[in-house]
């Protein structure tokens, strides 16, 4: 794969402005620009948010994503109405009692091993669906930097936790790094997982063997969410002393500091105090104190010292205001940030850039996303077609989903971990406008919240084996996920997903009566109803995710070369053994064109294009093979197509 390539300039821009300081950044951005952007600054480009993007103009975009409010507890709100959909019983209070910091507390009595789901498409639904997309893009950015995980057992029947861990991550996007790291050191998830909750003072246990509080968070919290293992310069290259050696940031003394300031804390509502189990505990609010396992005593903590006698969060508080201190913050968090959200190989320019935000701001990440998204060298390597970074397989597979329009399907069957009991589906409920997510690993090698630890998916320093990255030092930490079999993997899924939820398609697909008769669905509500007797087990097995996609786009498209209008019929279509064969020739070239500049920004060569064009042209339409138009149209040029570009190397780039 080459480390550049030339994007062609397809499409044109609107009338948006940028100031002078940003004279660099194009007034009006062709669709290359603004779906490589929005691909970095979204879950994933579509075609109203590129219009929206050429209209309004880089800045004043990214000014309106930044303004917008956040809404109060939407990951734990969303996760807790479809398990009142899918368990009603289990979870009859109402969604404010659950929400409230009260003994009404979600899914401790029950620990349904469904809740994984619930959070899973909870996660998925903001992320397909959310307008204020760049809030949540930064939010998944920081939960690589500052990791919670289902690596901790209990959260495999009480994702709740997960749930709650987004909230802060997405509310804290665009405010105070301080503040963020407070309320996630006081989550009942990061507790758990890093191990601190019921932590307790120094003590001799019963054997008369002295027990220390347990050191986990206290050093992952400086290690990775804050200033790293070793001193950075303001762009982020290594502080060296005289002898020309690493400068570490902490000494083992302030892991033991900063442990004891982390004593007393553990869930809400425990029966007892540091027991751990499946339904034990509020893992929905934050932590709470107990006096009598706290250490009171004098701290000494990155060379100052925490005064005796401080309550519970002052004592907290202190610790990470001293953190917060330590100079290799900024370009320690701006760096990660940056290879998180825009590119693999920042210069130390770049970084220094936004480090220096971030140190002038005090941590305001409004104001640290901002400059990542507007800096220089961001926009020269747009505007010179050069690949910056790798794609995710979760935002590969994301920016797939949002370019195909996914939405929630209308109604869908949950029966358990069984099926219908008879062609009523009387042992199971019909769950209403909800997708349904599943964990993705299998396919994706990788999910939201789901690192297999706490350093995340990959090693940011991950240098593939292969000259061409070796020679330059390129890293490129996306690919050390990425193998063979995963890729697929990925595309058998999206095959699965352009087969199965494709609303046009699904209306064109033929099934037979009671009688034996073949008959096509008239509506999507229709084929949902008649599921349990058809046997259509995506319908109701809990294990199939459950959208719809919609293809509307690329019908159009087609039709508008063969017939010069969009009503649907195709009535010039023709076999590709007729001699008028030729518009349907030039139909397929323009969805191939299409869907290069729709989920590339245009980056697949024309060579590859042609490679495509006439691997196709001769399957486009055989009126001899039966079924209707569309349903061929589609199976034989709009499937074939999609499914070549978000394989190829081109789609998963950035």
């Amino acid at each position: 794969m080459g480390i550049t390539l030339l994007i062609s300039a397809c499409g044109g821009g609107g009338g948006g402005s940028s100031s002078s300081k940003y004279s660099y950044i194009p007034k009006d951005l062709n669709n290359s620009l603004a779906v490589r952007f929005l691909n970095k600054a979204t879950f994933g480009a579509t075609t109203n948010s590129k219009l929206n993007l050429q209209q309004k103009g880089v800045e004043q975009w990214l000014d309106n994503q930044l303004a917008q409010k956040p809404q109060k507890d939407i990951y734990l709100k969303k996760m807790i109405l479809l398990a009142k959909q899918c368990e009603p019983q289990a979870n009859s209070a109402s969604l404010n009692s659950y929400l409230q910091d009260n003994n009404t507390v979600f899914n401790k009595n029950k620990a349904s091993f469904q809740s994984p789901r619930y959070r899973m498409t909870s996660w998925f639904d903001n992320a397909l669906g959310a307008d204020d997309q760049l809030r949540h893009k930064v939010a998944y950015a920081l939960s690589q930097i500052i990791v919670e995980s289902d690596f901790e057992p209990i959260f495999t029947r009480r994702a709740e936790a997960l749930a709650r861990y987004f909230d802060i991550l997405y509310m804290d996007a665009f405010g105070s790094y301080t503040k963020l790291l407070q309320e996630i050191s006081l989550n009942s998830g990061m507790g758990m997982f890093l191990t601190y909750n019921g932590n307790k003072k120094l003590y001799q246990n019963d054997a008369n063997i002295s027990v220390f509080p347990d050191e986990n968070y206290a050093r992952e919290v400086m290690q990775l969410f804050s200033i790293g293992l070793n001193k950075l310069n303001i762009d982020a290259t290594p502080k060296k002393d005289a002898k020309g050696e690493l400068i570490p940031t902490y000494r083992q003394n302030d892991v033991n500091q900063l442990a004891r300031v982390l004593t007393g804390w553990d869930l809400k509502r425990n029966n007892h105090y540091g027991r751990v189990g499946f339904t034990q505990g509020d893992l929905t609010h934050p932590l709470e104190f107990t006096a009598k396992y706290h250490d009171f005593g004098e701290k000494y903590f990155l060379g100052e010292k925490i005064p005796a006698g401080l309550n519970a969060k002052e004592d907290l508080f202190a610790a990470i205001d001293i953190i917060m201190k330590q100079k290799s913050v900024a370009p320690y968090i701006s760096k990660n940030l940056i290879m998180r959200l825009t590119k693999s190989n920042p210069s130390p320019a770049y970084i220094a850039r936004v480090a220096t935000v971030f140190q002038n701001t005090k941590g305001d990440l409004k104001a640290v996303v901002k400059a990542i998204f507007l800096d220089k060298e961001l926009w020269d390597d747009l505007k010179n077609g050069t690949v910056i970074k790798f794609k995710e397989p979760l935002i590969a597979y994301t920016q797939f989903l949002r370019a195909m329009h996914a939405k929630p399907l209308n109604s869908w069957y949950y029966c358990g971990y069984g099926g219908p009991s008879d062609e009523n589906a009387s042992n199971c409920i019909r769950v209403k406008n909800s997708f349904l997510f599943n964990d993705p690993r299998s396919y994706l090698a990788q999910g939201a919240g789901l690192a297999p630890n706490v350093f995340n998916f990959y090693d940011n320093d991950f240098i593939p084996n292969d000259p061409a990255f070796q020679k330059k030092n390129f890293h490129a930490p996306e690919l050390q996920i990425q193998s063979d079999t995963m890729l697929i993997k990925y595309n058998n899924n999206l095959n699965n997903i352009l087969t199965h939820w494709e609303k046009g398609d699904i209306l064109q697909q033929r099934h037979k009566d009671a009688n034996g008769k073949w008959f096509q669905y008239k509506s999507i509500d229709a084929m949902i109803d008649d599921a349990p007797r058809l046997g259509n087990i995506p319908l109701y097995y809990v294990g199939a995710d459950k959208m719809l996609i919609d293809a509307q786009e690329e019908y159009n498209v087609m039709e508008m070369v063969i017939d010069g209008n969009t009503n649907g019929d195709f009535a010039n279509l023709q076999d590709y053994r007729e001699k008028d064969y030729h518009d349907d020739e030039k139909a397929l070239l323009a969805l191939i064109k299409f869907e290069n500049n729709k989920l590339t920004g245009g980056m697949l060569s024309q060579a590859e294009m042609n490679v495509l064009y006439n691997a196709l042209k001769a399957k486009l339409y055989n009126k001899y093979n039966g079924n209707t138009k569309k349903y061929q149209l589609y199976h034989n040029a709009i499937i074939p197509i999609i499914r070549a570009i978000v394989s190829s190397d081109k789609y998963m780039v950035e």
